[in-house]
């Protein structure tokens, strides 16, 4: 098993540290995310070297699951990276194709992650002593296998009736939310707004995946003395939905 708390924590360092600029997130990748439908057997994503010196990165597919409600990371076979190590030089790019190595559709939605590891530079192209910290950056990519092919986009807002909150009252507030539909949600930009409609942001960018068939727990920071009220609701906004709805929340329980 491998635990993404370092990947997290690496992202988290990356947006509060003043990197030299020659070395300032050099390394690009897209797209962001990938979806195969059935027939599909591979895709490509670029990665790209924005900066003045080479690049080395290790590029690898995990298995993605969420039991005990959080995230978990797998070795896989069932997808691979092509190839699975690269140097790009300057101002150049490389293509990475990720390999379904069993055709046909599967049973339900699977998921997976595309890590892309920067590796550190060595030789003549590493930073001098006392140049300052060479920053390596993690990308984690979320792919997917779809059970049917993909419809088209429309405008209707996400179906979120297969999502279910809870409130756990512990020594912290803990929302955990429950997924029985047959394709992943992304949650963000999740606010509380009272019976008031005072809005109390607690995510304002991405919260995080619920995975089909799988749940998911997260910590709530509320201000300083507020708490849930009578006829106060969850509101967020859904996989790429621009406008938010309401989080279906059960009964709190402690």
């Amino acid at each position: 098993m491998l635990c993404p708390a370092g990947w997290r924590i690496a992202l988290l360092l990356a947006a509060a540290m003043v990197l030299p600029a020659a070395h300032a997130a050099s390394l690009q990748v897209a797209p962001i995310s990938l979806e195969f439908s059935p027939r599909e057997q591979a895709q490509s994503v670029w990665l790209s070297n924005t900066g003045t010196a080479p690049v080395r990165a290790q590029v690898r597919v995990l298995q993605w699951s969420q039991p005990d409600q959080a995230d978990q990371l797998d070795p896989t076979r069932e997808l691979v990276a092509s190839p699975p190590m690269v140097e790009i030089a300057p101002g150049d790019k490389q293509m990475i194709r990720i390999i379904r190595m069993s055709p046909g559709a599967p049973a339900s939605e699977k998921s997976y992650r595309l890590i892309i590891d920067e590796l550190p530079v060595t030789g003549a192209a590493a930073p001098a002593a006392g140049g300052g910290l060479q920053f390596l950056l993690r990308y984690s990519v979320p792919v997917f296998l779809a059970v049917a092919d993909p419809v088209p986009a429309s405008p209707k807002p996400t179906d979120v009736s297969g999502l279910t909150a809870v409130m756990e009252r512990t020594s912290a507030p803990v929302l955990v939310v429950a997924n029985t539909g047959p394709q992943r949600i992304k949650i963000s930009q999740l606010v509380y707004v009272d019976a008031q409609g005072v809005r109390t942001p607690l995510a304002p960018g991405l919260l995080g995946y619920v995975l089909s068939g799988q749940r998911m727990r997260w910590p709530l920071n509320f201000p300083p003395g507020q708490a849930l009220q009578p006829g106060g609701a969850f509101k967020a906004k859904f996989n790429a939905d621009l406008e938010e709805q309401t989080l279906p929340l059960a009964n709190s329980r402690s």
